[in-house]
Formats: C-alpha cells, sequence, structure tokens
C-alpha cells in the first residue's frame, strides 16, 4: 500500500520571524510592506534593471528638453497674424502639456512640431530624430501599464486616446521626410574605415620606431627575474610612453580580436580574465626570449568574459541564458605570425606591467584592465579608460604610422570591429578563412544543448579547430589523415627543439671542461634562466638570479663587479647576500598592500638599521653593510639613502642614546615623516656645530 501524505495546515510567518536560511532565500525583510511601498519598489527595480543607465540617461535629456521647448513655445505662440488648420490646437491651453507622462489629443501634433524643430529649423541629422523618437515612444510605454502602447488612436466606446502617439502616422511621415533629407543632402558617410591586418602592422612598426622592441621587452624581462631596480633609470618621459604604447597595443588588439566596442572593452576588470599562469607562463616566456613556441604552446590560452557585450539583455528576453551558459567567453590564443594582432602576447605583456611597474601587486578582481592614465604617466586604479582617449590613441597611431585616408574617411573606434572581421572572413590566408556556418533549425530546437556546443565560437581563434558541427563533437579531426602542412609544422617545430638541446649541451660540456681545468669558460657561462625556464608567471613568486654568478648578457643592476690583473672577479672582502641588494622603501608597504603611517617610518629606519627584514629584501642590518657594498655603481642606488637613514638611526640610538620619548620631544616633526624628520636632524646637528654648510 502506498503511504499518503499527512496533511497541515501551513502558518504564515512574518518574514522577520522566519529562520534565516529562509530569510536568506528571498528578500531582506523591511519594515514597511504595504501595497503602495512595494509599487514603489517596482518602478525603482523597472528604472534600474530594464534599460542600461546611459540609455536612461540620454531619454531623459530628450525628453526634459523637449517639455522645455514646448512650454516656452506655447506660451509665445500667438495665432492672430497666422491663422492655420491647426490654429484651435495651439490655443487649446492642454496643448502645452501634450509632451507629459500622461498624452492627450494633442501629443502627437506636438512631437512633430518638436522634431521638425530639432531637424528642419535647427538642421540636425537622423540620429537626433531617431534619438527623440525613440525617447518619447519608450517615455509613453512605460506610463499606466500598457494603455500607451501600440497605435494611436481615438477609442469610440471609452471616449479616449489610447495606444502611443510616437507611432502616429504623422509622427512617422515627419521621420520619414528626415531620412529622405540626409540622404539627398549627401550626409558625409560616418561609418568607420576598417582596420586591416596591414594597417596594424604598420602602426606596430611606427611604434618599434619609437621604442624598439627591446625597450619594454627587456623592461619585462628584468621586472620577472626580480630586478627592482628595472624602472630607476627611466624618465618619466619614457615610463609615461611606455605605459601607453603597450596599453595601446593590448586594447587595440583585444578590440580587433574580439570585434567589440569601446564600450565593451573599455569597462573590462581583472575578474572577467581567466588566466592560469602554469598553462600561459611557458608560451609567454618564449616571446619574451624571442624563442620560436612549439605547438604545445601555440595551444595556451587564456579567456575573456565580455560582460557589458551589447545585446546580452534581449538575449536574457529570449531565455537563451540558460541555452548558453558561455555567452560572451572568448578564448586567446597565442598568434605569432601575426605580431601586430597578437592579443595574447599584448595582454600578457600589459598586465606585467601594469602589476610589476604601476601597482607592485596583482590586480583586485575589480580593477579595470584599462585604467585612466593622467599625463604625469600615474594610473588611477579606480576609474576605466574614457573613450575620448582610446579616440586620441587611434587618431595619433594612424597619423604616425602614415596610414592614407580618402575624403570622408575616419577611424573611430569601430575600425577594430569591423577590420578584424573582415580579416578572419575575406582577407586571411587560404585555409585560415572562416567559413559561413550555417545552424542546423531541427538539431536547434530538438538537441538545443548539443548545438550549443557544436556551434560555439568562443574557441574560434583555435590553431587547430575542432569542427564539432562536422561530426559529433568533432570526432572525424581525430581520425583524418596529417597533410603535409601538418608533417612541415611538425619538423619545424622537433628541428627548433633538437637546436636549443645541442645549444643546453653544449654550455653544459664547457662549464664541465671549464671546472675540471680550473680555467674560465671562453663561453656562455652556465646561470639559472628563471624567466625563459621557470613557470612563474605570472603570480608565483620569480626565481631569483644568484648573485655570485655573473649572466653572460643583459645588465645587472644588483651586481657591482670589479676585475683585477688576473682576470678574475672580485666582489670586495665580504660577498653579496644571494638575494641582492635592497633597501625598503619608505613609507613600508604592509603585507595586505597598503601603506604604514608616515608617522611610523621613523621607527622602521630604527628597525632596519639595528636588524635584517627579509620579508622586505633586507638581508643585511644596514648598520652591518660593508663599505664595498656602497661603492662603484651602488653608489648611484644606495648610498644617498643609506646615508639618510643612518642620520636618523644615529641620532636615536647615539644622541638620544634610544629614549624614545625625549627623541619625540625633541623632534615633533616625527609624525610628519621621516623626510621632515631628516631636515629638522641636519638643523639641529648644524646648531651643535656638527655640521659645517656649505659656502
Amino acid at each position: 500500500m502506498g503511504r499518503t501524505k499527512k496533511t497541515s495546515a501551513k502558518v504564515l510567518v512574518h518574514p522577520s520571524e522566519a529562520s534565516p536560511k529562509k530569510q536568506r532565500k528571498g528578500a531582506q525583510p523591511t519594515g514597511n510592506t504595504t501595497l503602495p511601498v512595494i509599487d514603489k519598489i517596482k518602478e525603482r527595480a523597472k528604472q534600474q534593471h530594464k534599460h542600461a543607465s546611459s540609455t536612461w540617461k540620454n531619454y531623459s535629456s530628450y525628453v526634459d528638453h523637449g517639455q522645455k521647448w514646448l512650454k516656452v513655445h506655447a506660451s509665445t505662440t500667438s495665432c492672430k497674424d497666422e491663422e492655420t488648420h491647426d490654429s484651435d490646437a495651439y490655443e487649446d491651453p492642454t496643448f502645452r502639456d501634450a509632451l507629459e507622462e500622461i498624452p492627450n489629443q494633442h501629443s502627437d501634433k506636438a512631437l512633430t512640431l518638436f522634431l521638425s524643430y530639432k531637424c528642419f529649423h535647427e538642421n540636425n541629422g537622423q540620429s537626433t530624430c531617431d534619438g527623440i523618437h525613440a525617447a518619447f515612444k519608450k517615455y509613453w510605454e512605460e506610463a499606466a501599464g500598457d494603455t500607451y502602447r501600440g497605435k494611436w488612436h481615438f477609442n469610440e466606446v471609452r471616449k479616449c486616446w489610447e495606444g502611443n502617439p510616437a507611432c502616429s502616422a504623422e509622427v512617422q511621415d515627419v521621420i520619414k521626410s528626415v531620412r529622405h533629407k540626409a540622404n539627398s543632402e549627401g550626409a558625409d558617410r560616418t561609418h568607420s574605415v576598417a582596420m586591416s591586418k596591414g594597417f596594424m602592422d604598420r602602426i606596430l612598426t611606427w611604434i618599434h620606431k619609437c621604442h624598439p622592441r627591446e625597450t619594454y621587452m627587456g623592461l619585462v624581462r628584468m621586472l620577472l627575474e626580480g630586478d627592482k631596480l628595472a624602472t630607476d633609470n627611466l624618465t618619466l618621459e619614457l615610463h609615461t610612453s611606455i605605459t601607453c604604447v603597450v596599453m595601446y597595443q593590448a586594447f587595440s588588439t583585444t578590440a580587433w580580436n574580439l570585434w567589440t566596442r569601446c564600450f565593451e572593452l573599455i569597462k573590462l576588470k581583472r575578474k572577467d580574465l581567466t588566466i592560469d599562469p602554469s598553462e600561459v607562463g611557458v608560451a609567454f616566456r618564449k616571446y619574451l626570449c624571442n624563442e620560436t613556441p612549439s605547438i604545445k604552446d601555440l595551444h595556451a590560452r587564456f579567456e575573456v568574459f565580455l560582460s557589458n557585450r551589447k545585446g546580452w539583455q534581449r538575449k536574457v528576453d529570449k531565455g537563451l541564458k540558460e541555452a548558453d551558459p558561455r555567452s560572451n567567453r572568448y578564448k586567446i590564443y597565442p598568434q605569432p605570425d601575426i605580431p601586430g594582432c597578437d592579443c595574447f602576447f599584448w595582454m600578457l605583456l600589459w598586465l606585467a606591467l601594469l602589476e610589476h611597474v604601476h601597482y607592485n601587486s596583482e590586480l583586485e578582481p575589480d580593477d579595470f584592465v584599462f585604467p585612466t592614465i593622467s599625463s604625469n604617466g600615474i594610473v588611477h586604479r579606480g576609474e576605466h579608460i574614457l573613450h575620448d582617449a582610446v579616440q586620441a590613441w587611434i587618431d595619433e597611431a594612424t597619423t604616425g604610422a602614415g596610414i592614407p585616408r580618402g575624403v570622408g574617411d575616419s577611424f573611430t573606434t569601430h575600425t577594430y570591429r569591423r577590420g578584424g572581421a573582415q580579416w578572419r572572413w575575406m582577407f586571411a590566408p587560404v585555409g585560415e578563412r572562416w567559413t559561413l556556418a550555417r545552424r542546423d533549425t531541427l538539431i536547434r530546437y530538438l538537441l538545443d544543448e548539443l548545438s550549443t556546443y557544436e556551434n560555439d565560437h568562443s574557441d574560434a581563434l583555435c590553431p587547430t579547430q575542432n569542427e564539432a558541427d562536422g561530426s559529433l563533437l568533432g570526432e572525424h579531426q581525430l581520425v583524418k589523415p596529417a597533410c603535409s602542412q601538418d608533417l612541415q609544422l611538425m619538423q619545424q617545430f622537433i628541428t627548433a627543439d633538437v637546436a636549443d638541446l645541442r645549444s643546453d649541451i653544449r654550455i653544459l660540456t664547457n662549464a664541465f671542461v671549464s671546472h675540471r681545468n680550473g680555467q674560465p669558460s671562453s663561453t656562455e657561462p652556465l646561470v639559472q634562466r628563471p624567466l625563459c625556464a621557470g613557470t612563474s608567471f605570472p603570480h608565483e613568486s620569480p626565481t631569483f638570479v644568484p648573485q655570485q654568478t655573473v649572466p653572460a648578457s643583459g645588465p645587472s643592476r644588483t651586481l657591482n663587479p670589479t676585475t683585477n690583473s688576473a682576470g678574475t672577479t672580485n666582489f670586495g672582502s665580504r660577498p653579496l647576500p644571494e638575494k641582492g641588494l635592497d633597501i625598503p622603501n619608505l613609507p613600508v608597504r604592509c603585507a595586505d598592500g597598503s601603506y604604514a603611517p608616515k608617522k611610523d617610518s621613523w621607527k622602521y629606519i630604527i628597525q632596519h638599521w639595528t636588524e635584517a627584514d627579509p620579508g622586505r629584501s633586507l638581508h643585511v642590518a644596514l648598520r652591518d653593510w660593508p663599505a664595498e657594498w656602497l661603492r662603484g655603481k651602488n653608489k648611484a642606488i644606495f648610498s644617498s639613502k643609506y646615508h639618510q637613514q643612518a642620520l636618523i638611526a644615529l641620532e636615536f640610538l647615539e644622541q638620544y642614546q634610544g629614549n624614545e620619548s625625549v627623541f619625540l620631544a625633541a623632534y615633533p616633526e616625527c609624525t610628519e615623516g621621516h623626510t621632515a624628520l631628516l631636515a629638522a636632524i641636519k638643523r639641529a646637528k648644524k646648531d651643535r656645530g656638527e655640521i659645517i654648510p656649505h659656502k
């Protein structure tokens, strides 16, 4: 026998008395939940979520302007001198309210007058006409439920006007007239010129003339190797210029590959990028080291989610959100054969520059990938780049590269969207062009999920296409024979790998023979190559080069070797610490990424003078540094900072015997930071006769 469920009377419980779990499922309870309050909540939700905020802002501007215009003209209009067939309507007191939220019998007439004034009297274009029409149509659709939707007509039964005045025949006639006027006057073509691959290559060539490739690649390479002084010799102009160039290339190549509009990309955040360091790190290092990527490297990828992609709301309205959970997600692969359009390289290069040069920390999930950059090179972390700045970049790049323009041609922010699409469909090499795939309607409806996978274009940039629509999940690609191009490509990469292996064996052999004979090797010494051989990009701790070993190529700002008569390298009476020299900057950075208060800077100076701080790369206390460490090249790097901190530390420890209260009483400038304290100590030492001023 089946068991029957016992019936029980459910008791209604106020939301405030519900269990925490049930409270989390619904909305947060409020004190006032009357129907009028809920109605207001409904209206606020519609305003906030139904349309984009920028759309509401533009529509509200058109509506507000139209209402003010009608009230001004209605109050000054006199029909005594010029009689028309609509003079009675103009004299009607309700005519001045025809563009309000609740339309009346004159609303369609008032809207046509406003359109005529803006487009025929002020000679505005078709875009103004379309904007005004869309704004008032939406304005009246949102009023009084569905009363003012559809065809504008007079309901004889209810004795009132219904429908939308913006849909009236007279309004449509005016819109058509404006369109014909714009076409007859031969309006300038406003479509953007497509940014072809050839133009992208010319821009990259122009960039390399201003900044050779090694300028920015060498900078990032040293930073990833752990050289914290790599940016010390950069001038403000060069620092700002490199930042803008790399950021422009990352933005333009992303827009070119993903066919994005400007507003879709400027709001991209770090959380929209899915990057696995272990997957992309090796391929990126080969870019930086000018090595040929292997077939495996060409399949490394990261994913971009365009959360602001235009049209996502319409997909939600059609119920497509659940049908395609990977919507607006795109996989980016290396494209070393088209360096001017290689989004994989430029995006990773820009992120490395942003984290290691500007932020000195990893990007937070809500940090913008393309932040605002001021004229002095300062990056504003919480502000995304503006449309005008992107347009200025495009103008400067196309002009500097000498790209020709025809009459009426312009490169706008849509130029990458058009150029990228044309390349994939029309101008890519034979065999690499995309075909116009047709969606199978029967499969789309009967096996919707399978069709979604087979027609997914998020992996369209992959160098090896699965062609999932050719067989069940692309099985035919796994069993088809290899073509001559595949074999040639395989031979090319095997040859490159064998050449690298031979080079490594030669270096090992020479180093071993030299070590056994006790003679210096004439070939490149065996050193660690953390950038080209490790797997620490971009979120793992880099492997540091031991400072006792001199690299064969590339300057090292942490070493100060001297060569004696015997030709051997000598570092002085005391070897440098293995992790390299460094004096922490002030104010010091805390573990959470914030900076310590300036009033505590003097305490850190005392601490660093008396004891090491390995967490901040100070491996030997400053008072224990030998004189050799402050000579040669290191003099320009550390000498000034070392002696300034020594002046403060010795004043506290020797002059005041480490008595904090007396020291603070003598130098209240401690609360202002170490710079003000240093100036006060110098004045005090001068008064005591310990410092003789320069004449």
